[in-house]
């Protein structure tokens, strides 16, 4: 049996995008069968995974605000006294977690109800490291697999942004955010099986006027353009690519949550066409009939 996967990309809250694309998909009839997801891909691959739809997904974006993002006071003020205590990043990362945890109910990657890849990345061993809830049909060479975690701890190493957020300790290694090694995870679904693939890519490096008059400023950019760079060699691997342009969107900027919602589902919208054409034609090839008749085409 034919399988298509999507696989969402990283991107700070700009990756709210992904919940237009998914619903613009759902209004089409187009069923996914497996999902690979990075960093804010992540949060949205395992929460749909979870058996939330798209619409349940979007309702919950308004309850989502700066208060979630823990910011590590207490061990900068300390640091002021101690130059001995560690500081690995601004935001501890728990309240997003258990946030994760609440809308799960705590459940494990295995529990989830359709097959989910979320990746991380581990800065000890400069490995890819996938959390996954049902078995790869092929063996990854480039990366651990974990099955046995929960899925709130998975998503968490996966958002985990160097520096941003503090890393995740998890059976002696120290995780960071997928991005570092894969920002879209179009191998990881096709491990699970996708025989077809749809990625979602929120990474742009478009020439720009600003002026670069901080070290904030350069290193955001010169993070960006890498990850650019990165996705485009990773996104060769999909079948179909997605990149709705979301515009400038700081990765916690909160306030521009609907603006990416809207753009993912008009984006997706204009591109359905071409997106049923190059699926129908596949499945002719595959056989499914009743695939064809979900799409009505």
């Amino acid at each position: 049996m034919t399988k298509l996967g999507l696989a969402l990309g990283g991107g700070g809250t700009a990756g709210c995008a992904h919940l237009g694309v998914l619903l613009a998909l759902e209004e089409a009839g187009i069923q996914i069968d497996c999902l690979a997801g990075t960093s804010s891909g992540a949060i949205v691959a395992a929460l749909y995974g979870y058996g939330y739809s798209a619409k349940e997904l979007i309702d919950m974006v308004p309850s989502l605000s700066k208060r979630f993002l823990d910011y590590d006071y207490q061990s900068f003020l300390l640091r002021l006294v101690n130059r001995t205590i560690k500081i690995r990043g601004f935001i501890k990362g728990q309240k997003l977690h258990d946030l994760i945890a609440d809308k799960t109910n705590d459940a494990h990657m295995t529990d989830l109800k359709i097959p989910v890849a979320l990746l991380s990345a581990d800065i000890k061993e400069a490995r890819k490291v996938i959390f996954t809830s049902h078995p790869l049909e092929n063996e990854s060479k480039e990366a651990d697999v974990i099955t046995d975690i929960p899925v709130a701890d998975a998503v968490q190493a996966s958002f985990s942004i160097p520096v941003v957020f503090s890393p995740v300790l998890y059976g002696g290694r120290m995780l960071v955010d997928g991005g570092v090694l894969d920002n879209c995870p179009v191998d990881a679904v096709r491990l699970l099986g996708a025989d077809r693939v749809i990625a979602v890519d929120l990474v742009f490096a478009d020439p720009v006027t600003s002026s670069f008059d901080s070290v904030t400023s350069i290193l955001t950019r010169v993070v960006s353009i890498n990850l650019a760079m990165q996705a485009k060699q990773m996104t060769r691997k999909a079948d179909i690519l997605l990149r709705p342009e979301v515009g400038s969107v700081g990765i916690l900027d909160f306030s521009k949550l609907d603006k990416c919602i809207q753009c993912g589902y008009e984006y997706t919208r204009s591109r359905m066409n071409e997106i049923k054409e190059a699926l129908a034609g596949f499945y002719t090839k595959g056989g499914s009939h009743a695939f064809l008749r979900h799409l009505n085409v």
